[in-house]
């Protein structure tokens, strides 16, 4: 079985993913938040730098890239090929207003024509393989099919299908129901992504999928358990093991931020991942509204140092 750590923004930037398979592992394959390509509009440094080879030693990555203007498609494409990768993921899922107003992301699920023009353009001019991540549609979940249909005439590598639509955004529950009648429709491998947040949840979802699906992206689940991947793979660590290992986890990312941020921003960036690795605390309401109060350094590290000491082994 092979995970995927899917693309958040914000918080699985290239410091993240670095730390985190050094720290907990489990995970197959990592895919970086979307590099937004558009007509007359450089791509920012650090979005490139987030993706350098140089940066990523150690990690299979795969840039995911959001965009529909072909030429631009086709340069970064070649781009990623002479930094030596072998994949790119387009982002057809993002549901996000400020994407999909510029018919990026989930609101090309409504135009599977265009997807279709644009594949039939690109796909020729490029050596490197291009995979897919989608929703199950923009308004709702029968739009996914047009998509396979399209899709299903192409050499894409694999698809990804968040089980929810964008207009759901993350509130609803996720509906694995809706992908296993998509298996028999679609001619790519199929990696299912929604919901995943214990073993347990990966169990019954082989059971609902007749073990066909082998491959299985993780967002948010893997930012409230770090350890997840490895548990799905029967890798099993006790609590005193795990809060050593995010004690040194979030203390070496403090301190990467801290030589790239000032004070202010730094505990902003910081709190930002404790908002779900306070999920492996006994007391997560507890222990997240006391990392939110610590609004400097001196104080955060105070309550970094209490939180660990008062947590039960």
């Amino acid at each position: 079985m092979k995970i995927n750590l899917a693309p958040i923004q914000g918080y699985t930037n290239v410091d993240y993913r670095k730390l985190h398979a050094k720290y907990f592992g489990g995970v197959d394959k990592y895919y970086s938040p979307y590099l937004r390509f558009e007509p007359n509009k450089e791509l920012k440094k650090s979005v490139v730098k987030d993706i350098l080879p140089e940066n990523n030693e150690g990690i299979n990555l795969v840039p995911q890239v959001l965009g529909t203007d072909v030429n631009l498609f086709i340069e970064l494409a070649k781009q990623f090929e002479y930094y030596g990768y072998t994949e790119i993921n387009w982002n057809l899922g993002c549901p996000y207003p400020m994407v999909t107003k510029r018919g990026f992301g989930s609101a090309l699920m409504q135009t599977p024509d265009k997807v279709k023009q644009i594949l039939e353009t690109v796909l020729p001019k490029i050596n490197i393989q291009l995979s897919i991540k989608c929703r199950l549609g923009f308004e709702n979940d029968k739009e996914i099919y047009s998509l396979i249909n399209v899709i299903n005439n192409f050499p894409i590598k694999e698809l990804t299908i968040h089980t929810r639509t964008a207009k759901q955004m993350y509130k609803a529950k996720a509906n694995p129901d809706a992908f296993k009648s998509i298996i028999q429709h679609s001619k790519h491998k199929l990696i299912y992504n929604g919901d995943i947040k214990t073993v347990e949840d990966i169990v019954k979802l082989n059971q609902l999928f007749d073990n066909k699906i082998t491959n299985f992206m993780i967002g948010r689940g893997l930012l409230m358990n770090p350890f997840l991947a490895q548990e799905i793979k029967a890798n099993i660590y006790n609590k005193s093991e795990k809060l050593e290992i995010i004690r040194n986890f979030i203390d070496e990312l403090f301190e990467i931020y801290s030589e790239k941020l000032q004070a202010s921003h730094l505990i902003q960036r910081i709190t930002t991942h404790w908002e779900y690795l306070s999920f492996v605390f006994e007391n997560q309401h507890k222990t997240y509204k006391k990392i939110k109060k610590a609004k400097t350094i001196a104080k955060y590290k105070t309550t970094v140092n209490e939180i660990f000491l008062s947590e039960p082994k």
